[in-house]
């Protein structure tokens, strides 16, 4: 049954399905208005050349076998455009859960179970993978491109990379002097008025030693007192953040064959946790309205640091990624979400890491024969600390893990216009876990070993159409090991959970049209997983994470970007997916009692079947104005597992408007302009149904000034 309190109204829901059956439309109609120039229209408007990486070796986009997005610098530069948000504006089949609970996004249907250690979606800072994936992901500053890589991406870059990965960099220090700084001060729509919030950034860079030594050092500071309000006592810092990141790069040039890349991300996130409320039952509030008896606070660090060294040989290049990754989180939260004479959760989670990865390919990117081999370890050490319940139950954890792996592609030429690439990977991960449960009843000490070894192979076909198109289909290997349910175990039994592996087909077709003014993509996907992780309930009302489910996912997805003159940029997206559970045997809660439910056909959480986004840029160059305005939106998804929590139909509307005074530019812009809910989160407790209010409706303004 769905709750009524997270639905719109039948009329709203209409016209929020609305734009789902024009979107589509439009894109496809968007070619034609291409073909042809205006009369005055200047002949060199095409779009840019594209490369990336997704492959370890720097390629041309339309040349790369699979699904992946790239979102510039400039793309990236805009309020409205900042932090992972973006992603699911501008990429289809994605969504993203920014709660107070975690970070997480979810690629094409496929999501981990909530609040697990580890996450399908693989997340890399400057080339070093993030243990925890986005929830430890920084807010950069000085963001380099962004590029979304979709399907596994196991044989390239191992663990978490079952449903794909985020290429996430800092700029490169520049080697003649520059600078830049901001200042945004905006205003979010709350439930007693209008609330302030402020963003500073800055960056200088320039050489340091001559020609040999260039140096960045870029800074983001977010103060916003957020949009909660504590019914109970009426303080109105429940939803406040405040967070400070400071980044630096060194980049060496030792010889003309050898780049050194030192690079340095350091964040501090002090934010409220107050932002969960009951939409339904006793003790039920109106949007952003919480009833909060404890204090409830999120407090966290995330540091990545990462070095660089690429050598080009005689016929080879050999890069070296060497990274540490350091997070810490702290929290307490009131579960009850209610004035109930109830224990706060406490949770002390530590996580290190380091890795080593080295690589070898070949150096003629134009050559017949393109191979790549390549060798990576990696050592984590986690502690969590988690205490929760009333009378108070605490499970103090800690785990030791080891990887290793071993990897390689070599993509072939059969002829000039069709390309074969085969790759895979091997990898080894010993986990050492231990676990010490207090309570009422008394101490336990527990313990248990994971090891798994996984080959993940993938093969590609691509064929060159012609100068401005590529055909592609893939099959690869993806998977999700096995780990540690920390928060809910009760015994040695309970503790682990074994890994999950997935197939995916795809094929697709991209290339650019219109004398290199349009640009487009369509993909189709097919993922079956097995052995899937998933929560599942045990006698007592505890949870744990098994691997009771499997699924299948079936799904396409177009994206275009056009240059219709010198000044106007076109860009949209839109995505159809079919994710269900095609076997889903589990343990549910119902009527007060625990008992055997078979969820087969029910659609995976946050897979709604359909996405879209559209948009329009405006900019006359270097001085004059600019401006953008967008709207991306989605069909309806479910929440839970069992189908019963369901986010509506919404789409959202962004727009920002400015002028450049040559190094100084000035931008009013509006987030979310009509105020549409969407819930970040939504969860069944005892009490009612829980929600997390989603963005506000927020209207700011930028000043930047560059030199």
């Amino acid at each position: 049954m769905t709750h009524p309190p997270l639905r719109t109204p039948p009329r709203a829901r209409l016209l929020s399905l609305a734009p789902l059956v024009p979107a589509p439309l439009l894109l496809a109609m968007a070619g034609p208005a291409l073909a042809a120039d205006p009369p005055d229209a200047p002949a060199a408007v095409e779009l840019a050349p594209v490369t990336v990486e997704a492959r370890q070796w720097k390629e041309d986009v339309r040349r790369t076998p699979g699904s992946v997005e790239v979102l510039t610098p400039q793309e990236q530069d805009s309020p409205l455009s900042g932090g992972l948000a973006v992603v699911a504006k501008r990429s289809p089949n994605v969504r993203i859960e920014q709660s107070s609970v975690q970070t997480r996004i979810v690629v094409r249907g496929m999501t981990s179970a909530n609040t697990a250690l580890q996450d399908p979606l693989g997340f890399f800072v400057n080339d070093v993978a993030l243990p925890h994936g986005a929830t430890q992901a920084p807010r950069l500053p000085d963001p380099a491109a962004l590029e979304i890589l979709k399907g596994p991406q196991g044989s390239l870059y191992g663990r978490n990379t079952e449903s794909g990965a985020v290429k996430a960099a800092t700029s490169d220090p520049d080697w003649t002097p520059s600078g830049w700084a901001s200042l945004s001060t905006g205003f979010q729509d709350g439930p007693d008025g209008w609330r302030p919030a402020v963003t500073a950034a800055g960056r200088v860079s320039g050489p340091l030693g001559g020609d040999a030594v260039a140096g960045a050092l870029a800074f983001r500071a977010e103060d916003a007192r957020g949009t909660g309000l504590n019914r109970l006592d009426g303080s109105r810092n429940g939803a406040e953040t405040g967070r400070w990141t400071l980044s630096g790069g060194l980049e060496a040039r030792p010889g003309d064959d050898t780049d050194i890349r030192l690079k340095s991300v350091v964040e501090r996130a002090e934010l409220g946790k107050a932002r969960m409320r009951y939409v339904s039952g006793p003790h039920a509030t109106r949007r952003f309205i919480t009833n909060y008896d404890s204090p409830s606070w999120d407090d966290s660090t995330s540091a990545v640091q990462s070095l660089r060294i690429d050598r080009r040989g005689d016929g080879f290049d050999l890069t070296s990624v060497t990274g540490w990754t350091h997070y810490r989180r702290d929290f307490q939260m009131d579960l009850d979400g209610a004035p109930l004479p109830t224990l706060p959760t406490l949770s002390a989670h530590r996580d290190d890491a380091l890795s080593q990865e080295i690589r070898l390919t070949s150096a003629d990117p134009q050559a017949r024969l393109r191979w790549l081999a390549g060798l990576y370890a990696h050592r984590e050490w986690t502690k969590l600390d988690f205490r929760i319940g009333t009378p108070r139950v605490r499970r103090e954890t800690a785990i030791d893990q080891t990887g290793l792996a071993g990897f390689g592609q070599v993509e072939a030429g059969l002829t000039d216009a069709l390309r074969l690439a085969l790759g895979g990977r091997i990898e080894w991960i010993g986990q050492s876990g231990s676990q010490t449960l207090s309570g009422a009843a008394g101490r336990a000490s527990y313990g248990r070993d994971l090891r798994h070894t996984t080959l993940l192979p993938r093969v590609s076909l691509s064929y060159e159409a012609g100068p401005g198109a590529t055909l592609y289909a893939s099959y690869a290997r993806g998977y999700l090991p096995g780990g540690y349910n920390y928060g809910t175990a009760v015994n040695r039994d309970t503790l682990t959970y074994a890994p999950e592996h997935s197939w995916t087909a795809e094929a697709g077709v991209k290339g650019r049209f219109a004398g290199g003014r349009g640009e487009a993509g369509l993909a189709v996907f097919h993922t079956r997983t097995t052995d899937k992780q998933i929560f599942d309930l045990v006698p007592g009302g505890t949870q744990k994470v098994s691997n009771a489910a499997e699924a299948e996912i079936l799904g396409a997805e177009l994206s275009l970007t056009g240059r219709l003159s010198e000044r106007w940029t076109l860009f949209g997206s839109g995505g159809l997916q079919r994710a269900k559970a095609t076997a889903y045997s589990v343990t549910v809660s119902r009527n007060g009692g625990l008992v055997p439910a078979d969820l087969s056909g029910n659609r995976l959480p946050m897979a709604a079947q359909a996405t879209y986004a559209l948009g329009l840029r405006y900019d006359e160059g270097g001085r004059g104005w600019f401006g953008q305005a967008g709207v991306n939106g989605s069909g309806p998804y479910y929440f839970d597992s069992e189908n019963t929590l369901r986010q509506s139909a919404y789409a959202l509307v962004d727009a920002e408007i400015g002028y450049r005074f040559a190094a100084l530019e000035l931008a009013l812009w509006a987030g979310n302009l009509f105020d549409r809910n969407v819930h970040a989160r939504a969860v069944r407790a005892p009490l009612g149904v829980l929600a997390e209010d989603g963005a506000a409706r927020e209207v700011g303004l930028r000043v930047k000034a560059a030199w």
